[in-house]
């Protein structure tokens, strides 16, 4: 269970609404050949993370490793699904993937009080830069809506706490009504 949050660029023309169609009626399985204007935002928008934070790891595919291995071109295999992905080294369970014309940043819900609002700075400070350096808008699932990067902030981190707290809740509530096991006899083996 993570909070999550897609991010997407609207086509020349395009509505956020239908550029928001696009993105959510995309199976993933269209396996176009890679761009070359793709593979260039996809690798700025890397390497603008890591300056934004040397500490994220990076990971990509090695197409002629993944190629040999299933008996396939390295042509064929790029054009599967092609992602970077960058994950928090700190622990703090960050995850961002990049792929052809959407990302998404993922955060697992573990982070509490003053933790939860310095981990969402982080993230925060990721949707600027795919905003500057790619013009992607940020579309958050749990408000239903884009991200408004100036003044969603406190709203996002409020949603993000009362998950936990309500999980949390619902975890205690459950322990109350369950029955206790007696333990087995020590000469039990099954």
């Amino acid at each position: 269970m993570s909070y999550d949050i897609s991010l997407f660029k609207p086509n020349e023309g395009e509505s956020v609404d239908d550029a928001l169609d696009r993105l959510f009626d995309s199976d993933g399985s269209d396996q176009k050949a890679p761009s070359l204007e793709e593979e260039a935002i996809k690798e700025r928008l890397a390497h603008a993370l890591l300056a934004e934070n040397p500490r994220l790891e990076l990971t990509q595919f090695d197409y002629p490793a993944v190629a040999n291995s299933s008996n396939t071109t390295k042509d064929d295999t790029r054009r599967k699904p092609r992602y970077f992905e960058l994950n928090g080294a700190d622990g703090n369970g960050i995850q961002i993937e990049i792929a052809d014309s959407k990302a998404s940043i993922s955060l697992p819900y573990w982070h509490k009080g003053r933790q939860a609002r310095s981990v969402f700075e982080e993230v925060w400070k990721y949707l600027k830069v795919f905003e500057t350096e790619a013009g992607y808008l940020a579309y958050d699932p749990q408000l239903g809506r884009p991200l408004d990067l100036n003044s969603d902030f406190a709203e996002v981190i409020e949603i993000y706490t009362g998950t936990i707290e309500a999980v949390e809740s619902a975890i205690a509530a459950s322990g109350e009504k369950t029955v206790a096991r007696q333990p087995k006899p020590w000469w039990k083996f099954w």
